[in-house]
């Protein structure tokens, strides 16, 4: 799992958030409307109950004293439906390397709808500045890079950003939201009622798998994380909250910035 982790980046990142309405704080602007706070999550809606373009969006705290779990987590593609809600399957049919991937995910919905798949763009950025440090997500939707199924109703719109962010104290936020369009037939309401459950429950389940020993102890080369598998020959990661910053903030860390060694 990943983790939202994940935006309000600055300069480059600034426009690629703005499209998918990440940059507007829910507690600020009007447009956002608190539906559900349980269990130190909270779910926004910011759209009319019949517009076919959904936007939910969920936000919650996970302690995560081991960073690289969130890494580990995102890289197990077989794992995604243990903890994305109504996802029953994700694998990868294309990279250009580690920062961005192609994905394909697939819904289970309930009898008689129809089940659902996205065709994706995952673009990975890591950000470490005094204002935010964290790591985002970006899920862009490509409908045309695979041939259509007939098991399944595709996507017409889907954005998506799943972000996590330093808070401090081995915590760390997590913004998880959708912007899409269900396409074929699906009531409203109905849309509306799947729709806001799955921000909650799928950080809900975070919190839990996150934490799960098979995610533990490791390392990828290509996010400068805290975690104890990080290899003694590197620099500590480099963190104004954790007391090693950089010299001049890092935006839109590519792998080959990240994760310098010793002198």
């Amino acid at each position: 799992m990943t983790i939202r982790l994940i935006t309000l980046l600055l300069a480059l990142a600034a426009g690629a958030l703005s499209h998918a309405g990440i940059t507007d704080d829910p507690e600020l602007d009007p447009a956002w409307k608190l539906i559900t706070d349980r269990n130190g999550i909270q779910v926004y809606m910011r759209h009319r109950d019949e517009s076919r373009l959904k936007t939910f969006r969920g936000v919650g705290r996970i302690k995560l004293s081991d960073e690289y779990a969130l890494a580990a987590l995102l890289e197990d593609y077989e794992s995604y439906p243990r903890w994305l809600h109504f996802v029953d399957g994700a694998t990868e049919f294309e990279r250009e390397g580690p920062m961005l991937r192609r994905l394909r995910f697939t819904t289970q919905l309930p009898w008689p709808l129809n089940d659902r798949e996205a065709v994706l763009e995952a673009r990975v950025e890591q950000t470490i500045s005094p204002e935010l440090e964290g790591i985002t997500v970006y899920l862009d939707n490509r409908p045309n890079l695979l041939p259509a199924n007939d098991r399944y109703v595709r996507f017409p719109e889907m954005e998506g950003i799943f972000q996590v962010t330093r808070i401090a104290d081995d915590e760390a936020e997590v913004v998880y939201q959708l912007v899409l369009d269900p396409g074929g037939y699906i009531p409203a309401w109905l849309a509306n009622v799947l729709l806001r459950d799955a921000p909650y429950f799928t950080l809900e389940r975070l919190r839990r798998i996150i934490a799960l020993q098979e995610y533990q102890n490791r390392f990828f080369d290509y996010v400068e994380l805290r975690g104890p598998g990080r290899p003694d020959n590197l620099m500590p990661p480099r963190s104004y909250i954790y007391g090693n910053p950089p010299a001049t903030p890092l935006l839109d860390m590519s792998a080959e910035d990240s994760n310098p060694t010793r002198p």
